[in-house]
């Protein structure tokens, strides 16, 4: 029984560590977010902990100043692109359910509210600087499983 504590109050004091230190490493950021614009990126960071993704999957916008996601239930179309700098994206919804478009790394753009991406609405994020944008559906996927996908911006 003695045992059985000790490792429950192991388990409590790492998770309540753990908490801690993530929670101190997301108060630390001091990037600044303009309204609809994406902020610096970078590649190896963002995509972290993500399954990777070869860049043969992603779909080449880079001609394009302005570029179209479908969102639909539970998928986004194209699920991963590649813009230049200044890019408009639309996220246009075109399913039944509504939708969410947020950035796994905090603060990298303005993520698109529930509210604002209805069915047959839709909103847009402007990619300044390269790097690499994954994003995800709260309401249909996590950064790893179901509804997510990338934006990687292209060097000048």
């Amino acid at each position: 029984m003695i045992r059985l504590r000790s490792a429950r109050y192991l388990a409590i004091v790492s998770c309540l560590i753990f908490a801690g230190s993530s929670a101190a490493v997301g108060c630390a950021s001091s990037d600044s977010k303009s309204s609809g614009q994406a902020t610096t990126s970078s590649a190896d960071s963002a995509t972290q902990g993500l399954p990777d993704v070869p860049q043969s999957e992603f779909v080449d916008k880079t001609s394009l100043p302005e570029v179209t996601v479908t969102v639909k239930d539970n998928v986004f179309s194209p699920q991963y692109i590649t813009v230049s700098p200044g890019t408009k994206v639309i996220f246009n919804n075109q399913g039944r359910n509504p939708h969410n478009v947020i950035p796994v790394t905090s603060g990298a753009f303005e993520q698109i509210a529930t509210d604002d991406l209805q069915p047959e609405e839709q909103d847009q994020i402007v990619f300044d600087e390269p790097g690499m944008y994954p994003y995800y559906c709260s309401l249909h996927g996590t950064p790893k499983k179901g509804m997510n996908g990338r934006v990687q911006v292209a060097e000048s």
